[in-house]
């Protein structure tokens, strides 16, 4: 083994020799804190080519023997992060082309464990990490040559800026043009080696001010001038005034995603008025975003109001946008990333970076058609201007779809890298992109291209959010090298807008949240090892482990933990089932467990370790066959599963320090009928009775036990199951009526308890539990159907509980008619229900249906098939429909109105069909008929019209319509169609006349029974005496008819001989047309012959009104046909 020459016993790595002195040993030291500060300082005040800082540092170095970590870690101090990228990659060159002459030398050829020496030797890479492997392996000759490297690397890099800055470079007075050009072009070159022969920018609106001249660096003198021709673009654009730069230009349009919207009708919600610190903030904010070119002027219809707030801690506002009103009238957009990637699936110690955009959705554009929609207004003090509109070119925040156009954005931006990054690993969420790799050249190479994607596209990237050293930091987790954790968490209290008190309960809990939380930790997956689940815990809160395993036997482990920590899995806080078996929750657990590994590795798991109890051997695939016949949710659990199955725990601590949960095979519930004692319970929830009844196997008699139970009869017949069970520790069989009941005690063994609010059931539920849990002998459980009449000793049994449940009034009734009566009252059923179960009549069902308050109320009308709905008096149902008659020309189109009571009809012609005209129609028909209550009308698009329906509306009428292509509905109308046509036929008018000259004989009985034209008093009349010869009255006249009239008497209406009417005061108090007087002049007219005499006497007393008019001779010039109404 080569063996070390002596050196001097300097930091940063000493060597101490043994107590013979023979044999050294190298011990690392790191770089005092104080020797990298002072360098630092050196470095920072007076410059890296200052004589100070070269002597400083050649000397802190020479005076020791480094290492190739120790050298890292002082200039990645001395260095920012892409210098120090720089260093690195320059050092390795260097290193690179001088290992081929420490090869040649004996010296250095093999290291202090006799491996050939190599690149990773030199940089301290892979298998020499750590800095102990560095220390003792690596040659002291190699460790200075490496540092020789690594000083000359450093000092001859370029610095980062020039040594004097542009605006002091000027031409001196007796300064040639050409030696200035020459100073001011070294300053230009100093900046970097090589010209970016491709150069993108996002701008292509305007201004058309471009940072191209700013990133362009120049080397040659061959300068070619061209101008952007924005509206003719080519190779070689045509020379213009816009502007001048260097070479040619194109622009490259970017797809983006257009959105949907349920309305194009603009949506304004007003500006509300802002105070003056938050509308200067806001003016500055906007001026800011239009630099940008963010937003531009609008006039867009569209406007949301818009704010401004403080950062916390922070002299700088955010504009944010009030987006609501516009969100509603936006489809939404599917998810495309519903979840975070997880960190966990990074393989260990592989080199990752990672980056954040600045301003994520600012720089992924709008589509054209949708920007006028996101305008905002600024307000001004007073309305003392008009206020600036402007509209988003960009992604708004606040916009409900921008998180997926962002996350659609940049994902169809890398897609090209990750199929040219190979086996590197890109995670993107949002704005945080992560990029993994499993060495640093192919991390350099993917990270490059992913930054000139996301820069080619115009996003910005921080340079001081560009994570480059351990530990990183990503989506709330510190990722290092093995494991992950999470971010400490710090709960701020000074924005909050109220006090806070925590009582020490809460305290507590917050301390065992933050200790569990900074104990608990992940692990980066090992892609050589397969996956494995376990499950762990106490009920009820079990929980599982999805994990990786070494096979390290414990001699050889040596600190190296075999376990690996990918995720850990958990059972919903709420259950959706009141008693949950545990072979449910392990189900749940396994279910959650393969779902969640197919999503992060794509895989299933090789082994899943189920804690199963046993009492004497082995698991053997019989039982756990058996354990999954038994219970349906394992089966669906491990459907498809071709892994293993352990019931063993691997030998861990983590495992075996908390209490083992242990799924027992051990069922007490028998599925067979045992020959035992048979236990039969029912219950009632009128009487309240708690019923166990059971044939004693000695006296053959019957027994039971009673209790009353409140509540509803499950609850009683719960409370005597539990009786059961603690009057019954042998072997018994338990027949129930209650499904609910049965389902319980099969589930109960075990069972996990959710919280009721009945405090009730909960206890019983809970005694169950436990007496099913540690009961010792079987019981077998069985439902029967109840009041059944099959023959056998369960439907006997069965009766006996069910009449000792019963209540005193509930006993069995000879009359079948109270049988039916007291059935429904607790059941509801139909007439024809009743009629099968109690072989009643027809009548007899009907009547009871009939006379039940509860179904009375339910019960839908029911009509006579092929019967129309017609109106019990005037105007309350009328049939409306259209119907044709060319000869009227354009007036063709006849409108027809029927009173379903009194038959009378309307008609009207009209030059159309339409809603319109269907309205003037009923105008008329109102004027002549009055207003109705229901209107009946065919399906046809003018009485299914909206015009149609708000006029209905208004004059609060209902409307109906018929069954559709079905005639019959309209019968009234349909059959008047015909008489109007044939009438119409016989005469040679204008069409309104002949249209109103119709059959209107029912226009008597349609205004008779209606109250709406009834008089408010009636006249007096004077009523002759037969016997005595007087009369009398006078008398209100209530009707009067051919030969006879009704009066209304102190004693009651009475009817009398009309002929016996003497003599009539004749009041006209009611309407012009008033149909009570219109009845008595038409029917004295029919007996104007017989009754001429009366009829003078009516009508000698009845006075004038006010001008001079008879109030009859006015009634009988009305201008209508109708005069008979």
């Amino acid at each position: 083994m080569h063996q070390p020459s002596p050196v001097p016993l300097v930091s940063p790595v000493v060597y101490k020799g043994s107590q013979g002195g023979q044999r050294v040993r190298a011990i690392h030291h790191p770089f005092p804190q104080s020797t990298i500060r002072d360098l630092c300082k050196a470095h920072r005040d007076y410059g890296r080519d200052s004589p100070y800082f070269r002597g400083l540092l050649r000397s802190d170095l020479d005076a020791a023997v480094v290492i190739p970590a120790d050298l890292k870690q002082l200039f990645s101090c001395l260095l920012d992060s892409t210098e120090f990228k720089l260093w690195v990659a320059a050092w390795r060159q260097q290193l690179r082309e001088a290992l081929p002459s420490l090869l040649r030398d004996p010296e250095t050829v093999v290291d202090d464990n006799g491996n050939p020496l190599t690149l990773e030797h030199l940089m301290g890479e892979g298998r020499w990490a750590d800095p102990t492997d560095q220390t003792t392996d690596i040659p002291i000759k190699a460790l200075q040559v490496t540092r020789e490297h690594a000083v000359s690397t450093f000092f001859g890099m370029v610095p980062d800026g020039p040594v004097v800055p542009y605006y002091k470079i000027v031409q001196g007075a007796k300064e040639s043009f050409t030696k200035f050009v020459g100073r001011l072009t070294q300053a230009i070159e100093v900046q970097v080696t090589e010209v970016a022969p491709i150069l993108v920018t996002s701008s292509r609106h305007e201004p058309y001010r471009l940072q191209l001249t700013e990133a362009l660096h120049l080397r040659t003198a061959d300068w070619t001038f061209l101008s952007i021709n924005t509206k003719e673009q080519g190779a070689w654009p045509v020379q213009g005034k816009e502007l001048v730069i260097i070479g040619d230009s194109s622009i490259d349009e970017r797809p983006t995603k257009k959105l949907n919207w349920l309305t194009n009708k603009p949506v304004w919600v007003e500006q509300w008025p802002l105070s003056k610190p938050k509308l200067k903030a806001l003016e500055e904010l906007v001026k800011e975003q239009l630099a940008k070119g963010h937003i531009v002027e609008t006039d867009s219809p569209w406007n949301s109001p818009v704010f401004v707030i403080q950062k916390p801690g922070k002299d700088k506002w955010r504009l944010l946008q009030d987006l609501c009103q516009i969100n509603n009238v936006i489809e939404d957009m599917g998810s495309l990333q519903p979840g975070m990637p997880s960190p966990t699936m990074l393989p260990q110690n592989w080199q990752l970076d990672v980056i954040d955009i600045k301003d994520c959705f600012f720089q992924i554009p709008l589509h054209p058609d949708d920007a006028p929609r996101f305008a905002f207004s600024v307000p001004t003090i007073n309305r003392e201007a008009p206020r600036r509109r402007y509209h988003w070119r960009v992604l708004p925040q606040g916009m409900k779809n921008s998180p997926v156009i962002c996350q659609w954005y940049v994902a169809s931006l890398l897609s090209p890298v990750r199929a040219a990054a190979g086996q590197a690993i890109i995670y993107h969420y949002m704005d945080d992109v992560l990029v993994c790799a499993p060495n640093d050249d192919m991390l350099s190479h993917v990270l490059g291209l992913t930054v000139d994607a996301l820069v080619a596209a115009g996003f910005e990237l921080q340079e001081e959010k560009v994570q480059w050293m351990l530990p990183w930091k990503y989506l709330g987790l510190e990722i290092r090298k093995r494991t992950i954790v999470p971010q400490k968490l710090a709960i701020k209290t000074k924005e909050l807008s109220s006090p806070r008190v925590l009582t020490p309960e809460a305290e507590k809990a917050l301390e065992k949240v933050q200790d569990a939380m900074s104990k608990r930790q992940a692990h980066r997956f090992d892609p050589e090892l397969p996956f494995k689940f376990i499950i762990m815990g106490k009920l009820p809160h079990l929980h599982g482990m999805i994990f990786q395993w070494r096979n390290i036997p414990k001699k050889d482990r040596e600190g190296n933990d075999p376990l690996s920590i990918i995720e850990w899995a958990f059972l919903s806080h709420q259950r959706s089932k009141r008693m949950t078996r545990p072979q449910e929750l392990v189900a749940e657990l396994i279910r959650k467990a393969r779902f969640r590994i197919r999503e992060l590795a794509g895989c299933d798991f090789e082994c899943i370790h189920i804690p199963i109890g046993l009492r004497l051997g082995q698991i053997s695939k019989a039982m756990l066959e058996h354990l999954l016949q038994e219970n349906e949710a394992l089966q669906f659990a491990l459907d498809s599963f071709t892994g293993q199955i352990s019931i063993h725990r691997p030998a861990h601590k983590i495992f075996n320090s908390e209490v083992k949960f242990v799924l027992s095979l051990k069922e007490v519930r028998s599925r067979r009928p045992l020959k035992a004692l048979t236990v039969f319970t029912d219950a009632s929830g009128r009487s309240h009775k708690s019923v166990l009844t059971w044939k004693d196997p000695q006296t053959q008699q019957w027994e039971a036990d009673i209790a009353e139970v409140e509540g509803s009869p499950q609850v009683a017949e719960l409370a005597a199951v539990v009786r059961a069970f603690e009057r019954f520790p042998e072997p018994f069989n338990l027949v129930t009526d209650s499904a609910y009941v049965a389902g319980v005690v099969s589930r109960a063994d075990q069972a996990i308890l959710q919280e009721v609010s009945n405090i009730a059931l909960y206890d019983l539920l809970s005694k169950l539990v436990r007496l099913v849990s540690h009961r010792e002998q079987p019981y077998f459980v069985m439902h029967t159907r109840s009041h059944t009449d099959l023959p056998g000793f369960i439907t006997e049994g069965n009766r006996k509980a069910d009449a000792l449940a019963a209540p005193a009034e509930m006993a069995p009734l000879p009359n079948i008619f109270m049988q039916a009566k007291l059935s429904h009252q607790l059941f509801h059923q139909n007439a024809p229900g009743l009629v099968r179960r109690f072989h009643l009549t027809w009548e007899q069902a009907r009547a009871i249906v009939a006379v039940c308050p509860s179904c009375s109320q339910q019960a839908v009308p029911t009509l006579h098939a092929g019967v129309n709905p017609r109106g019990l008096r005037s105007c309350e149902v009328w049939q409306t429909d259209v119907t044709h008659f060319p000869q009227f020309g354009r007036q063709k189109y006849i409108h027809v109105s029927v009173d379903t009571f009194s038959g009378a009809m309307f008609a009207s012609a009209h030059t159309g069909e339409k809603a319109g005209d269907a309205i003037k129609h009923l105008i008329h028909a109102f004027s002549f008929m009055g207003i109705l209550r229901e209107l009946k009308t065919d399906n046809g698009p003018a009485y299914k019209s909206r015009e149609l329906r708000s006029f209905l509306q208004q004059w609060g009428v209902e409307h109906k319509t018929g069954i559709l292509h079905s005639p019959t509905g309209q019968a009234m109308v349909e059959r008047t169609h015909g008489t109007i046509k044939r009438v119409l036929h016989q005469q040679q008018r204008v069409p309104q006349d002949r249209v109103t000259i119709g059959l209107n004989q029912p226009i008597v009985r349609h205004f008779g029974a209606s109250s709406l034209f009834g008089v408010n008093e009636r006249p007096q009349v004077m009523v002759r005496d037969p016997g005595s010869g007087g009369t009398e009255g006078p008398h209100d006249l209530v009707t009067w008819g051919h030969g006879y009239a009704c009066m209304s008497t102190p004693t009651g209406p009475k009817w009398i001989p009309a002929k016996l009417l003497k003599r009539m005061l004749y009041k006209l108090v009611s309407t012009p047309h008033s149909p009570t007087i219109n009845h008595l002049v038409a029917s004295l007219e029919d007996r104007r012959e017989e009754e001429e005499l009366d009829q003078e006497e009516v009508l000698e007393g009845a006075p004038d009104d006010k001008e001079g008019r008879n109030p009859d001779e006015e009634e009988h010039r009305l201008g209508y046909p109708m005069q008979h109404h």
